[in-house]
């Protein structure tokens, strides 16, 4: 049966950043700043960025930003400037904003950014550029060289920094949006407050800690492999960084994946061969999660057999999870725990968000 709890409401980024604060200013013992504890990253220069196409270089701290991609928005606009202008990406709701963002910088800013018109060959150049941006961010994109090129000619582009849709870590991806934004100390403030939330919820479920998991994808009609993500997944991160540690079939996992695929499949004959307590999914639909569990093959698998799995079925929790960001995270954590505990207790969750 889908899990009704209440979507949880994003909370302020500010209070954990001054609960942050707080902490380090303690740890510190009080001690008197340096002397360029204020400087800004950037210098006479301005501040260089290197990545996958080369190397970025930033000349003031930008104020008109246009962040596509996932990820990019909420980071921008937790570090305090208000996009100018969005791509709508998976998860967001009919307003075309993800729940969370929209939450956020509507009570910070008082309005949303301008949703950029969708371009099936690519970046859309001209509404890019009618926007008069002086920063474009792309760090979880697809961009290509020559999409690079040209976005850079319209403003300062710094798009992925190691290859295509590979955002590294949400903490590494937030520090690279700080440097970017001039915004050095606030980026390490936000990364150290979520921490945190993430340490503070580990720590109430001490039972996660011997536990492990597969993270995954539900069944297609007919399909013969169960989708399964690898342990460079954010998803998989996240969950490691609760307590659980991954399924030692991950060597398998990662052996079997092709190119710079971040998931595989196992084969549903070979499933009762892979090693995990519990079992984590998004999915399309609800029908979906039921077809899965429902499967004579699948029903037999340890986790699904104890009722120990969590499925989400809604875009919106299934896109926060699967780009955990210093906003997102605040918005799915609390519910993602409160499901994982549950479900090591025999208390399955399909949720359809509602």
């Amino acid at each position: 049966m889908p899990n009704t709890h209440a979507r949880p409401q994003v909370r302020r980024v500010s209070a954990l950043v001054a609960l942050a604060a707080a902490a380090a200013l303690t740890l510190a013992g009080c001690s008197a700043p340096s002397e360029d504890a204020n400087a800004k990253p950037g210098t006479a220069d301005g501040v260089v960025i290197e990545h996958a196409h080369g190397s970025t270089t930033i000349p003031e701290k930008p104020e008109r930003i246009v962040a596509l991609g996932w990820m990019t928005p909420d980071i921008v606009a937790a570090l305090g400037e208000n996009p100018v202008g969005i791509e709508e990406v998976w998860g967001a709701g009919e307003s075309g904003y993800q729940p969370w963002f929209e939450e956020f910088v509507t009570e910070e800013y008082g309005e949303t950014p301008e949703l950029i018109p969708s371009n099936e060959e690519g970046p859309n150049y001209e509404a890019i550029k009618a926007l008069k941006p002086d920063l474009i961010l792309g760090l979880y994109s697809g961009i290509t060289d020559v999409e690079f090129e040209r976005l850079n000619a319209i403003a300062p582009t710094v798009p992925y920094i190691e290859g295509p849709w590979n955002p590294s870590t949400w903490e590494e991806m937030t520090r690279t949006v700080g440097t970017a934004m001039w915004e050095d100390e606030k980026a390490e403030e936000l990364v150290t407050a979520t921490e945190t939330l993430v340490d503070s919820l580990a720590a109430k479920h001490p039972e996660f800690e011997d536990k492990t998991f597969v993270w995954g994808l539900t069944l297609n009609e007919g399909g013969t492999d169960l989708g399964v993500y690898l342990n460079y997944d954010p998803r998989v991160r996240i969950t490691e960084s609760l307590g659980f540690s991954s399924t030692p079939a991950m060597d398998t996992f990662l052996s079997t994946a092709e190119g710079d695929n971040w998931y595989t499949g196992v084969s549903l004959e070979n499933l009762g061969d892979v090693e995990a307590d519990l079992f984590a999914a998004w999915g399309g639909s609800v029908a979906e999660g039921e077809y899965t569990v429902k499967n004579k093959v699948v029903s037999r698998w340890n986790p699904i057999e104890k009722q120990a799995y969590v499925i989400y079925a809604d875009d919106a929790e299934a896109s926060a999870i699967s780009a955990p960001t210093v906003l997102s995270l605040q918005y799915i954590l609390p519910k993602y725990v409160e499901d994982l505990a549950r479900a090591l207790e025999g208390t399955p969750t399909i949720s359809d968000g509602k």
